[in-house]
């Protein structure tokens, strides 16, 4: 695959960082996967398992009468999340396989297939999703959560500083060929691999005074970490921009000094049940 190396790495600053951005998402992770059906004794298949919160928040709905498996590509990751759901209790309920996706096979069929930010890095997320669908039962479902942090002027009143750190993000991913506002592609996504019509659901996460402060921490964390993706696909920085690791602080006291608003990437959630012809037409 061309592009789907995590475009963030795998060091411990950046699984710290994901930690954090779990804390500020998985509320929306969770009414998603609600929504879409998910309940007490089902198999579930999470793919670009990462550090494995979505198959914890998994595993918590299908219960213990249900299992979860993660496939993530980094042994290091995985290494991570059996420790973390060892921790959680849940180490009978999720199995974590360092796999890839182009050629990952099980030998059961799955009820739910779930991704959190992994479409976005696929070089043909459509072929992948449909690929995929292999891997369910013929009733089976399908839910995706991507985002959108393409937005260049997310503060209220504007805070130019915030503003310009939080405009570098869709850069790298730009030069390496992801996609940083996938969450509005769902729909068409789905369609084309074969997929009902999905149900969409949208939120957007806000920072400031009366903001949930894990959203604050973990934009103003993204906006250091950014700065080694930047670095490697050479995208052009302000020269007056400084990415130490007093950033994060001062982007939180800016924000909370001010009174402003500040808002996150926009969330997407959708998910769609298999019909007939898509469980055919994937190779059953």
């Amino acid at each position: 695959m061309a592009h789907d190396a995590y475009l963030l790495g795998h060091s411990d600053s950046e699984h710290q960082r994901l930690t954090l951005q779990n804390e500020a998402i998985s509320p929306f992770t969770e009414r998603i996967l609600r929504s879409a059906g998910v309940r007490p004794g089902m198999s579930v298949l999470d793919i670009g398992a990462g550090l494995g919160y979505v198959s914890l928040l998994a595993a918590g709905l299908v219960g213990p009468g249900g299992h979860v498996v993660g496939i993530e590509r980094d042994p290091g990751s995985v290494h991570k999340a059996r420790i973390l759901a060892r921790e959680a209790g849940l180490a009978d309920s999720v199995r974590y396989e360092a796999a890839d996706l182009a050629d990952f096979t099980w030998p059961e069929k799955f009820d739910v297939l779930v991704g959190r930010y992994i479409l976005m890095y696929l070089p043909d997320p459509v072929s992948a999703l449909r690929r995929l669908t292999s891997l369910l039962k013929p009733d089976g479902i399908v839910v995706m959560h991507e985002m959108d942090f393409t937005n260049t002027s997310p503060s209220r009143p504007p805070l130019p500083e915030w503003d310009e750190y939080y405009a570098l993000w869709p850069g790298p991913f730009l030069a390496t060929g992801a996609v940083p506002d996938f969450g509005p592609r769902l729909t068409r996504t789905f369609l084309d691999a074969g997929l009902r019509q999905p149900e969409v659901a949208t939120w957007t996460p806000v920072a400031g005074r009366s903001g949930d402060p894990a959203v604050l921490d973990w934009l103003s964390t993204t906006c250091r970490e950014i700065a080694t993706p930047l670095r490697n696909a050479e995208v052009t920085v302000p020269g007056h921009l400084r990415f130490d690791d007093a950033l994060p602080q001062r982007l939180r006291d800016l924000v909370l000094s001010s009174g402003a608003q500040v808002d996150g990437p926009t969330q997407f959630g959708a998910h769609a049940r298999l019909t007939p012809q898509a469980w055919m037409s994937s190779g059953k």
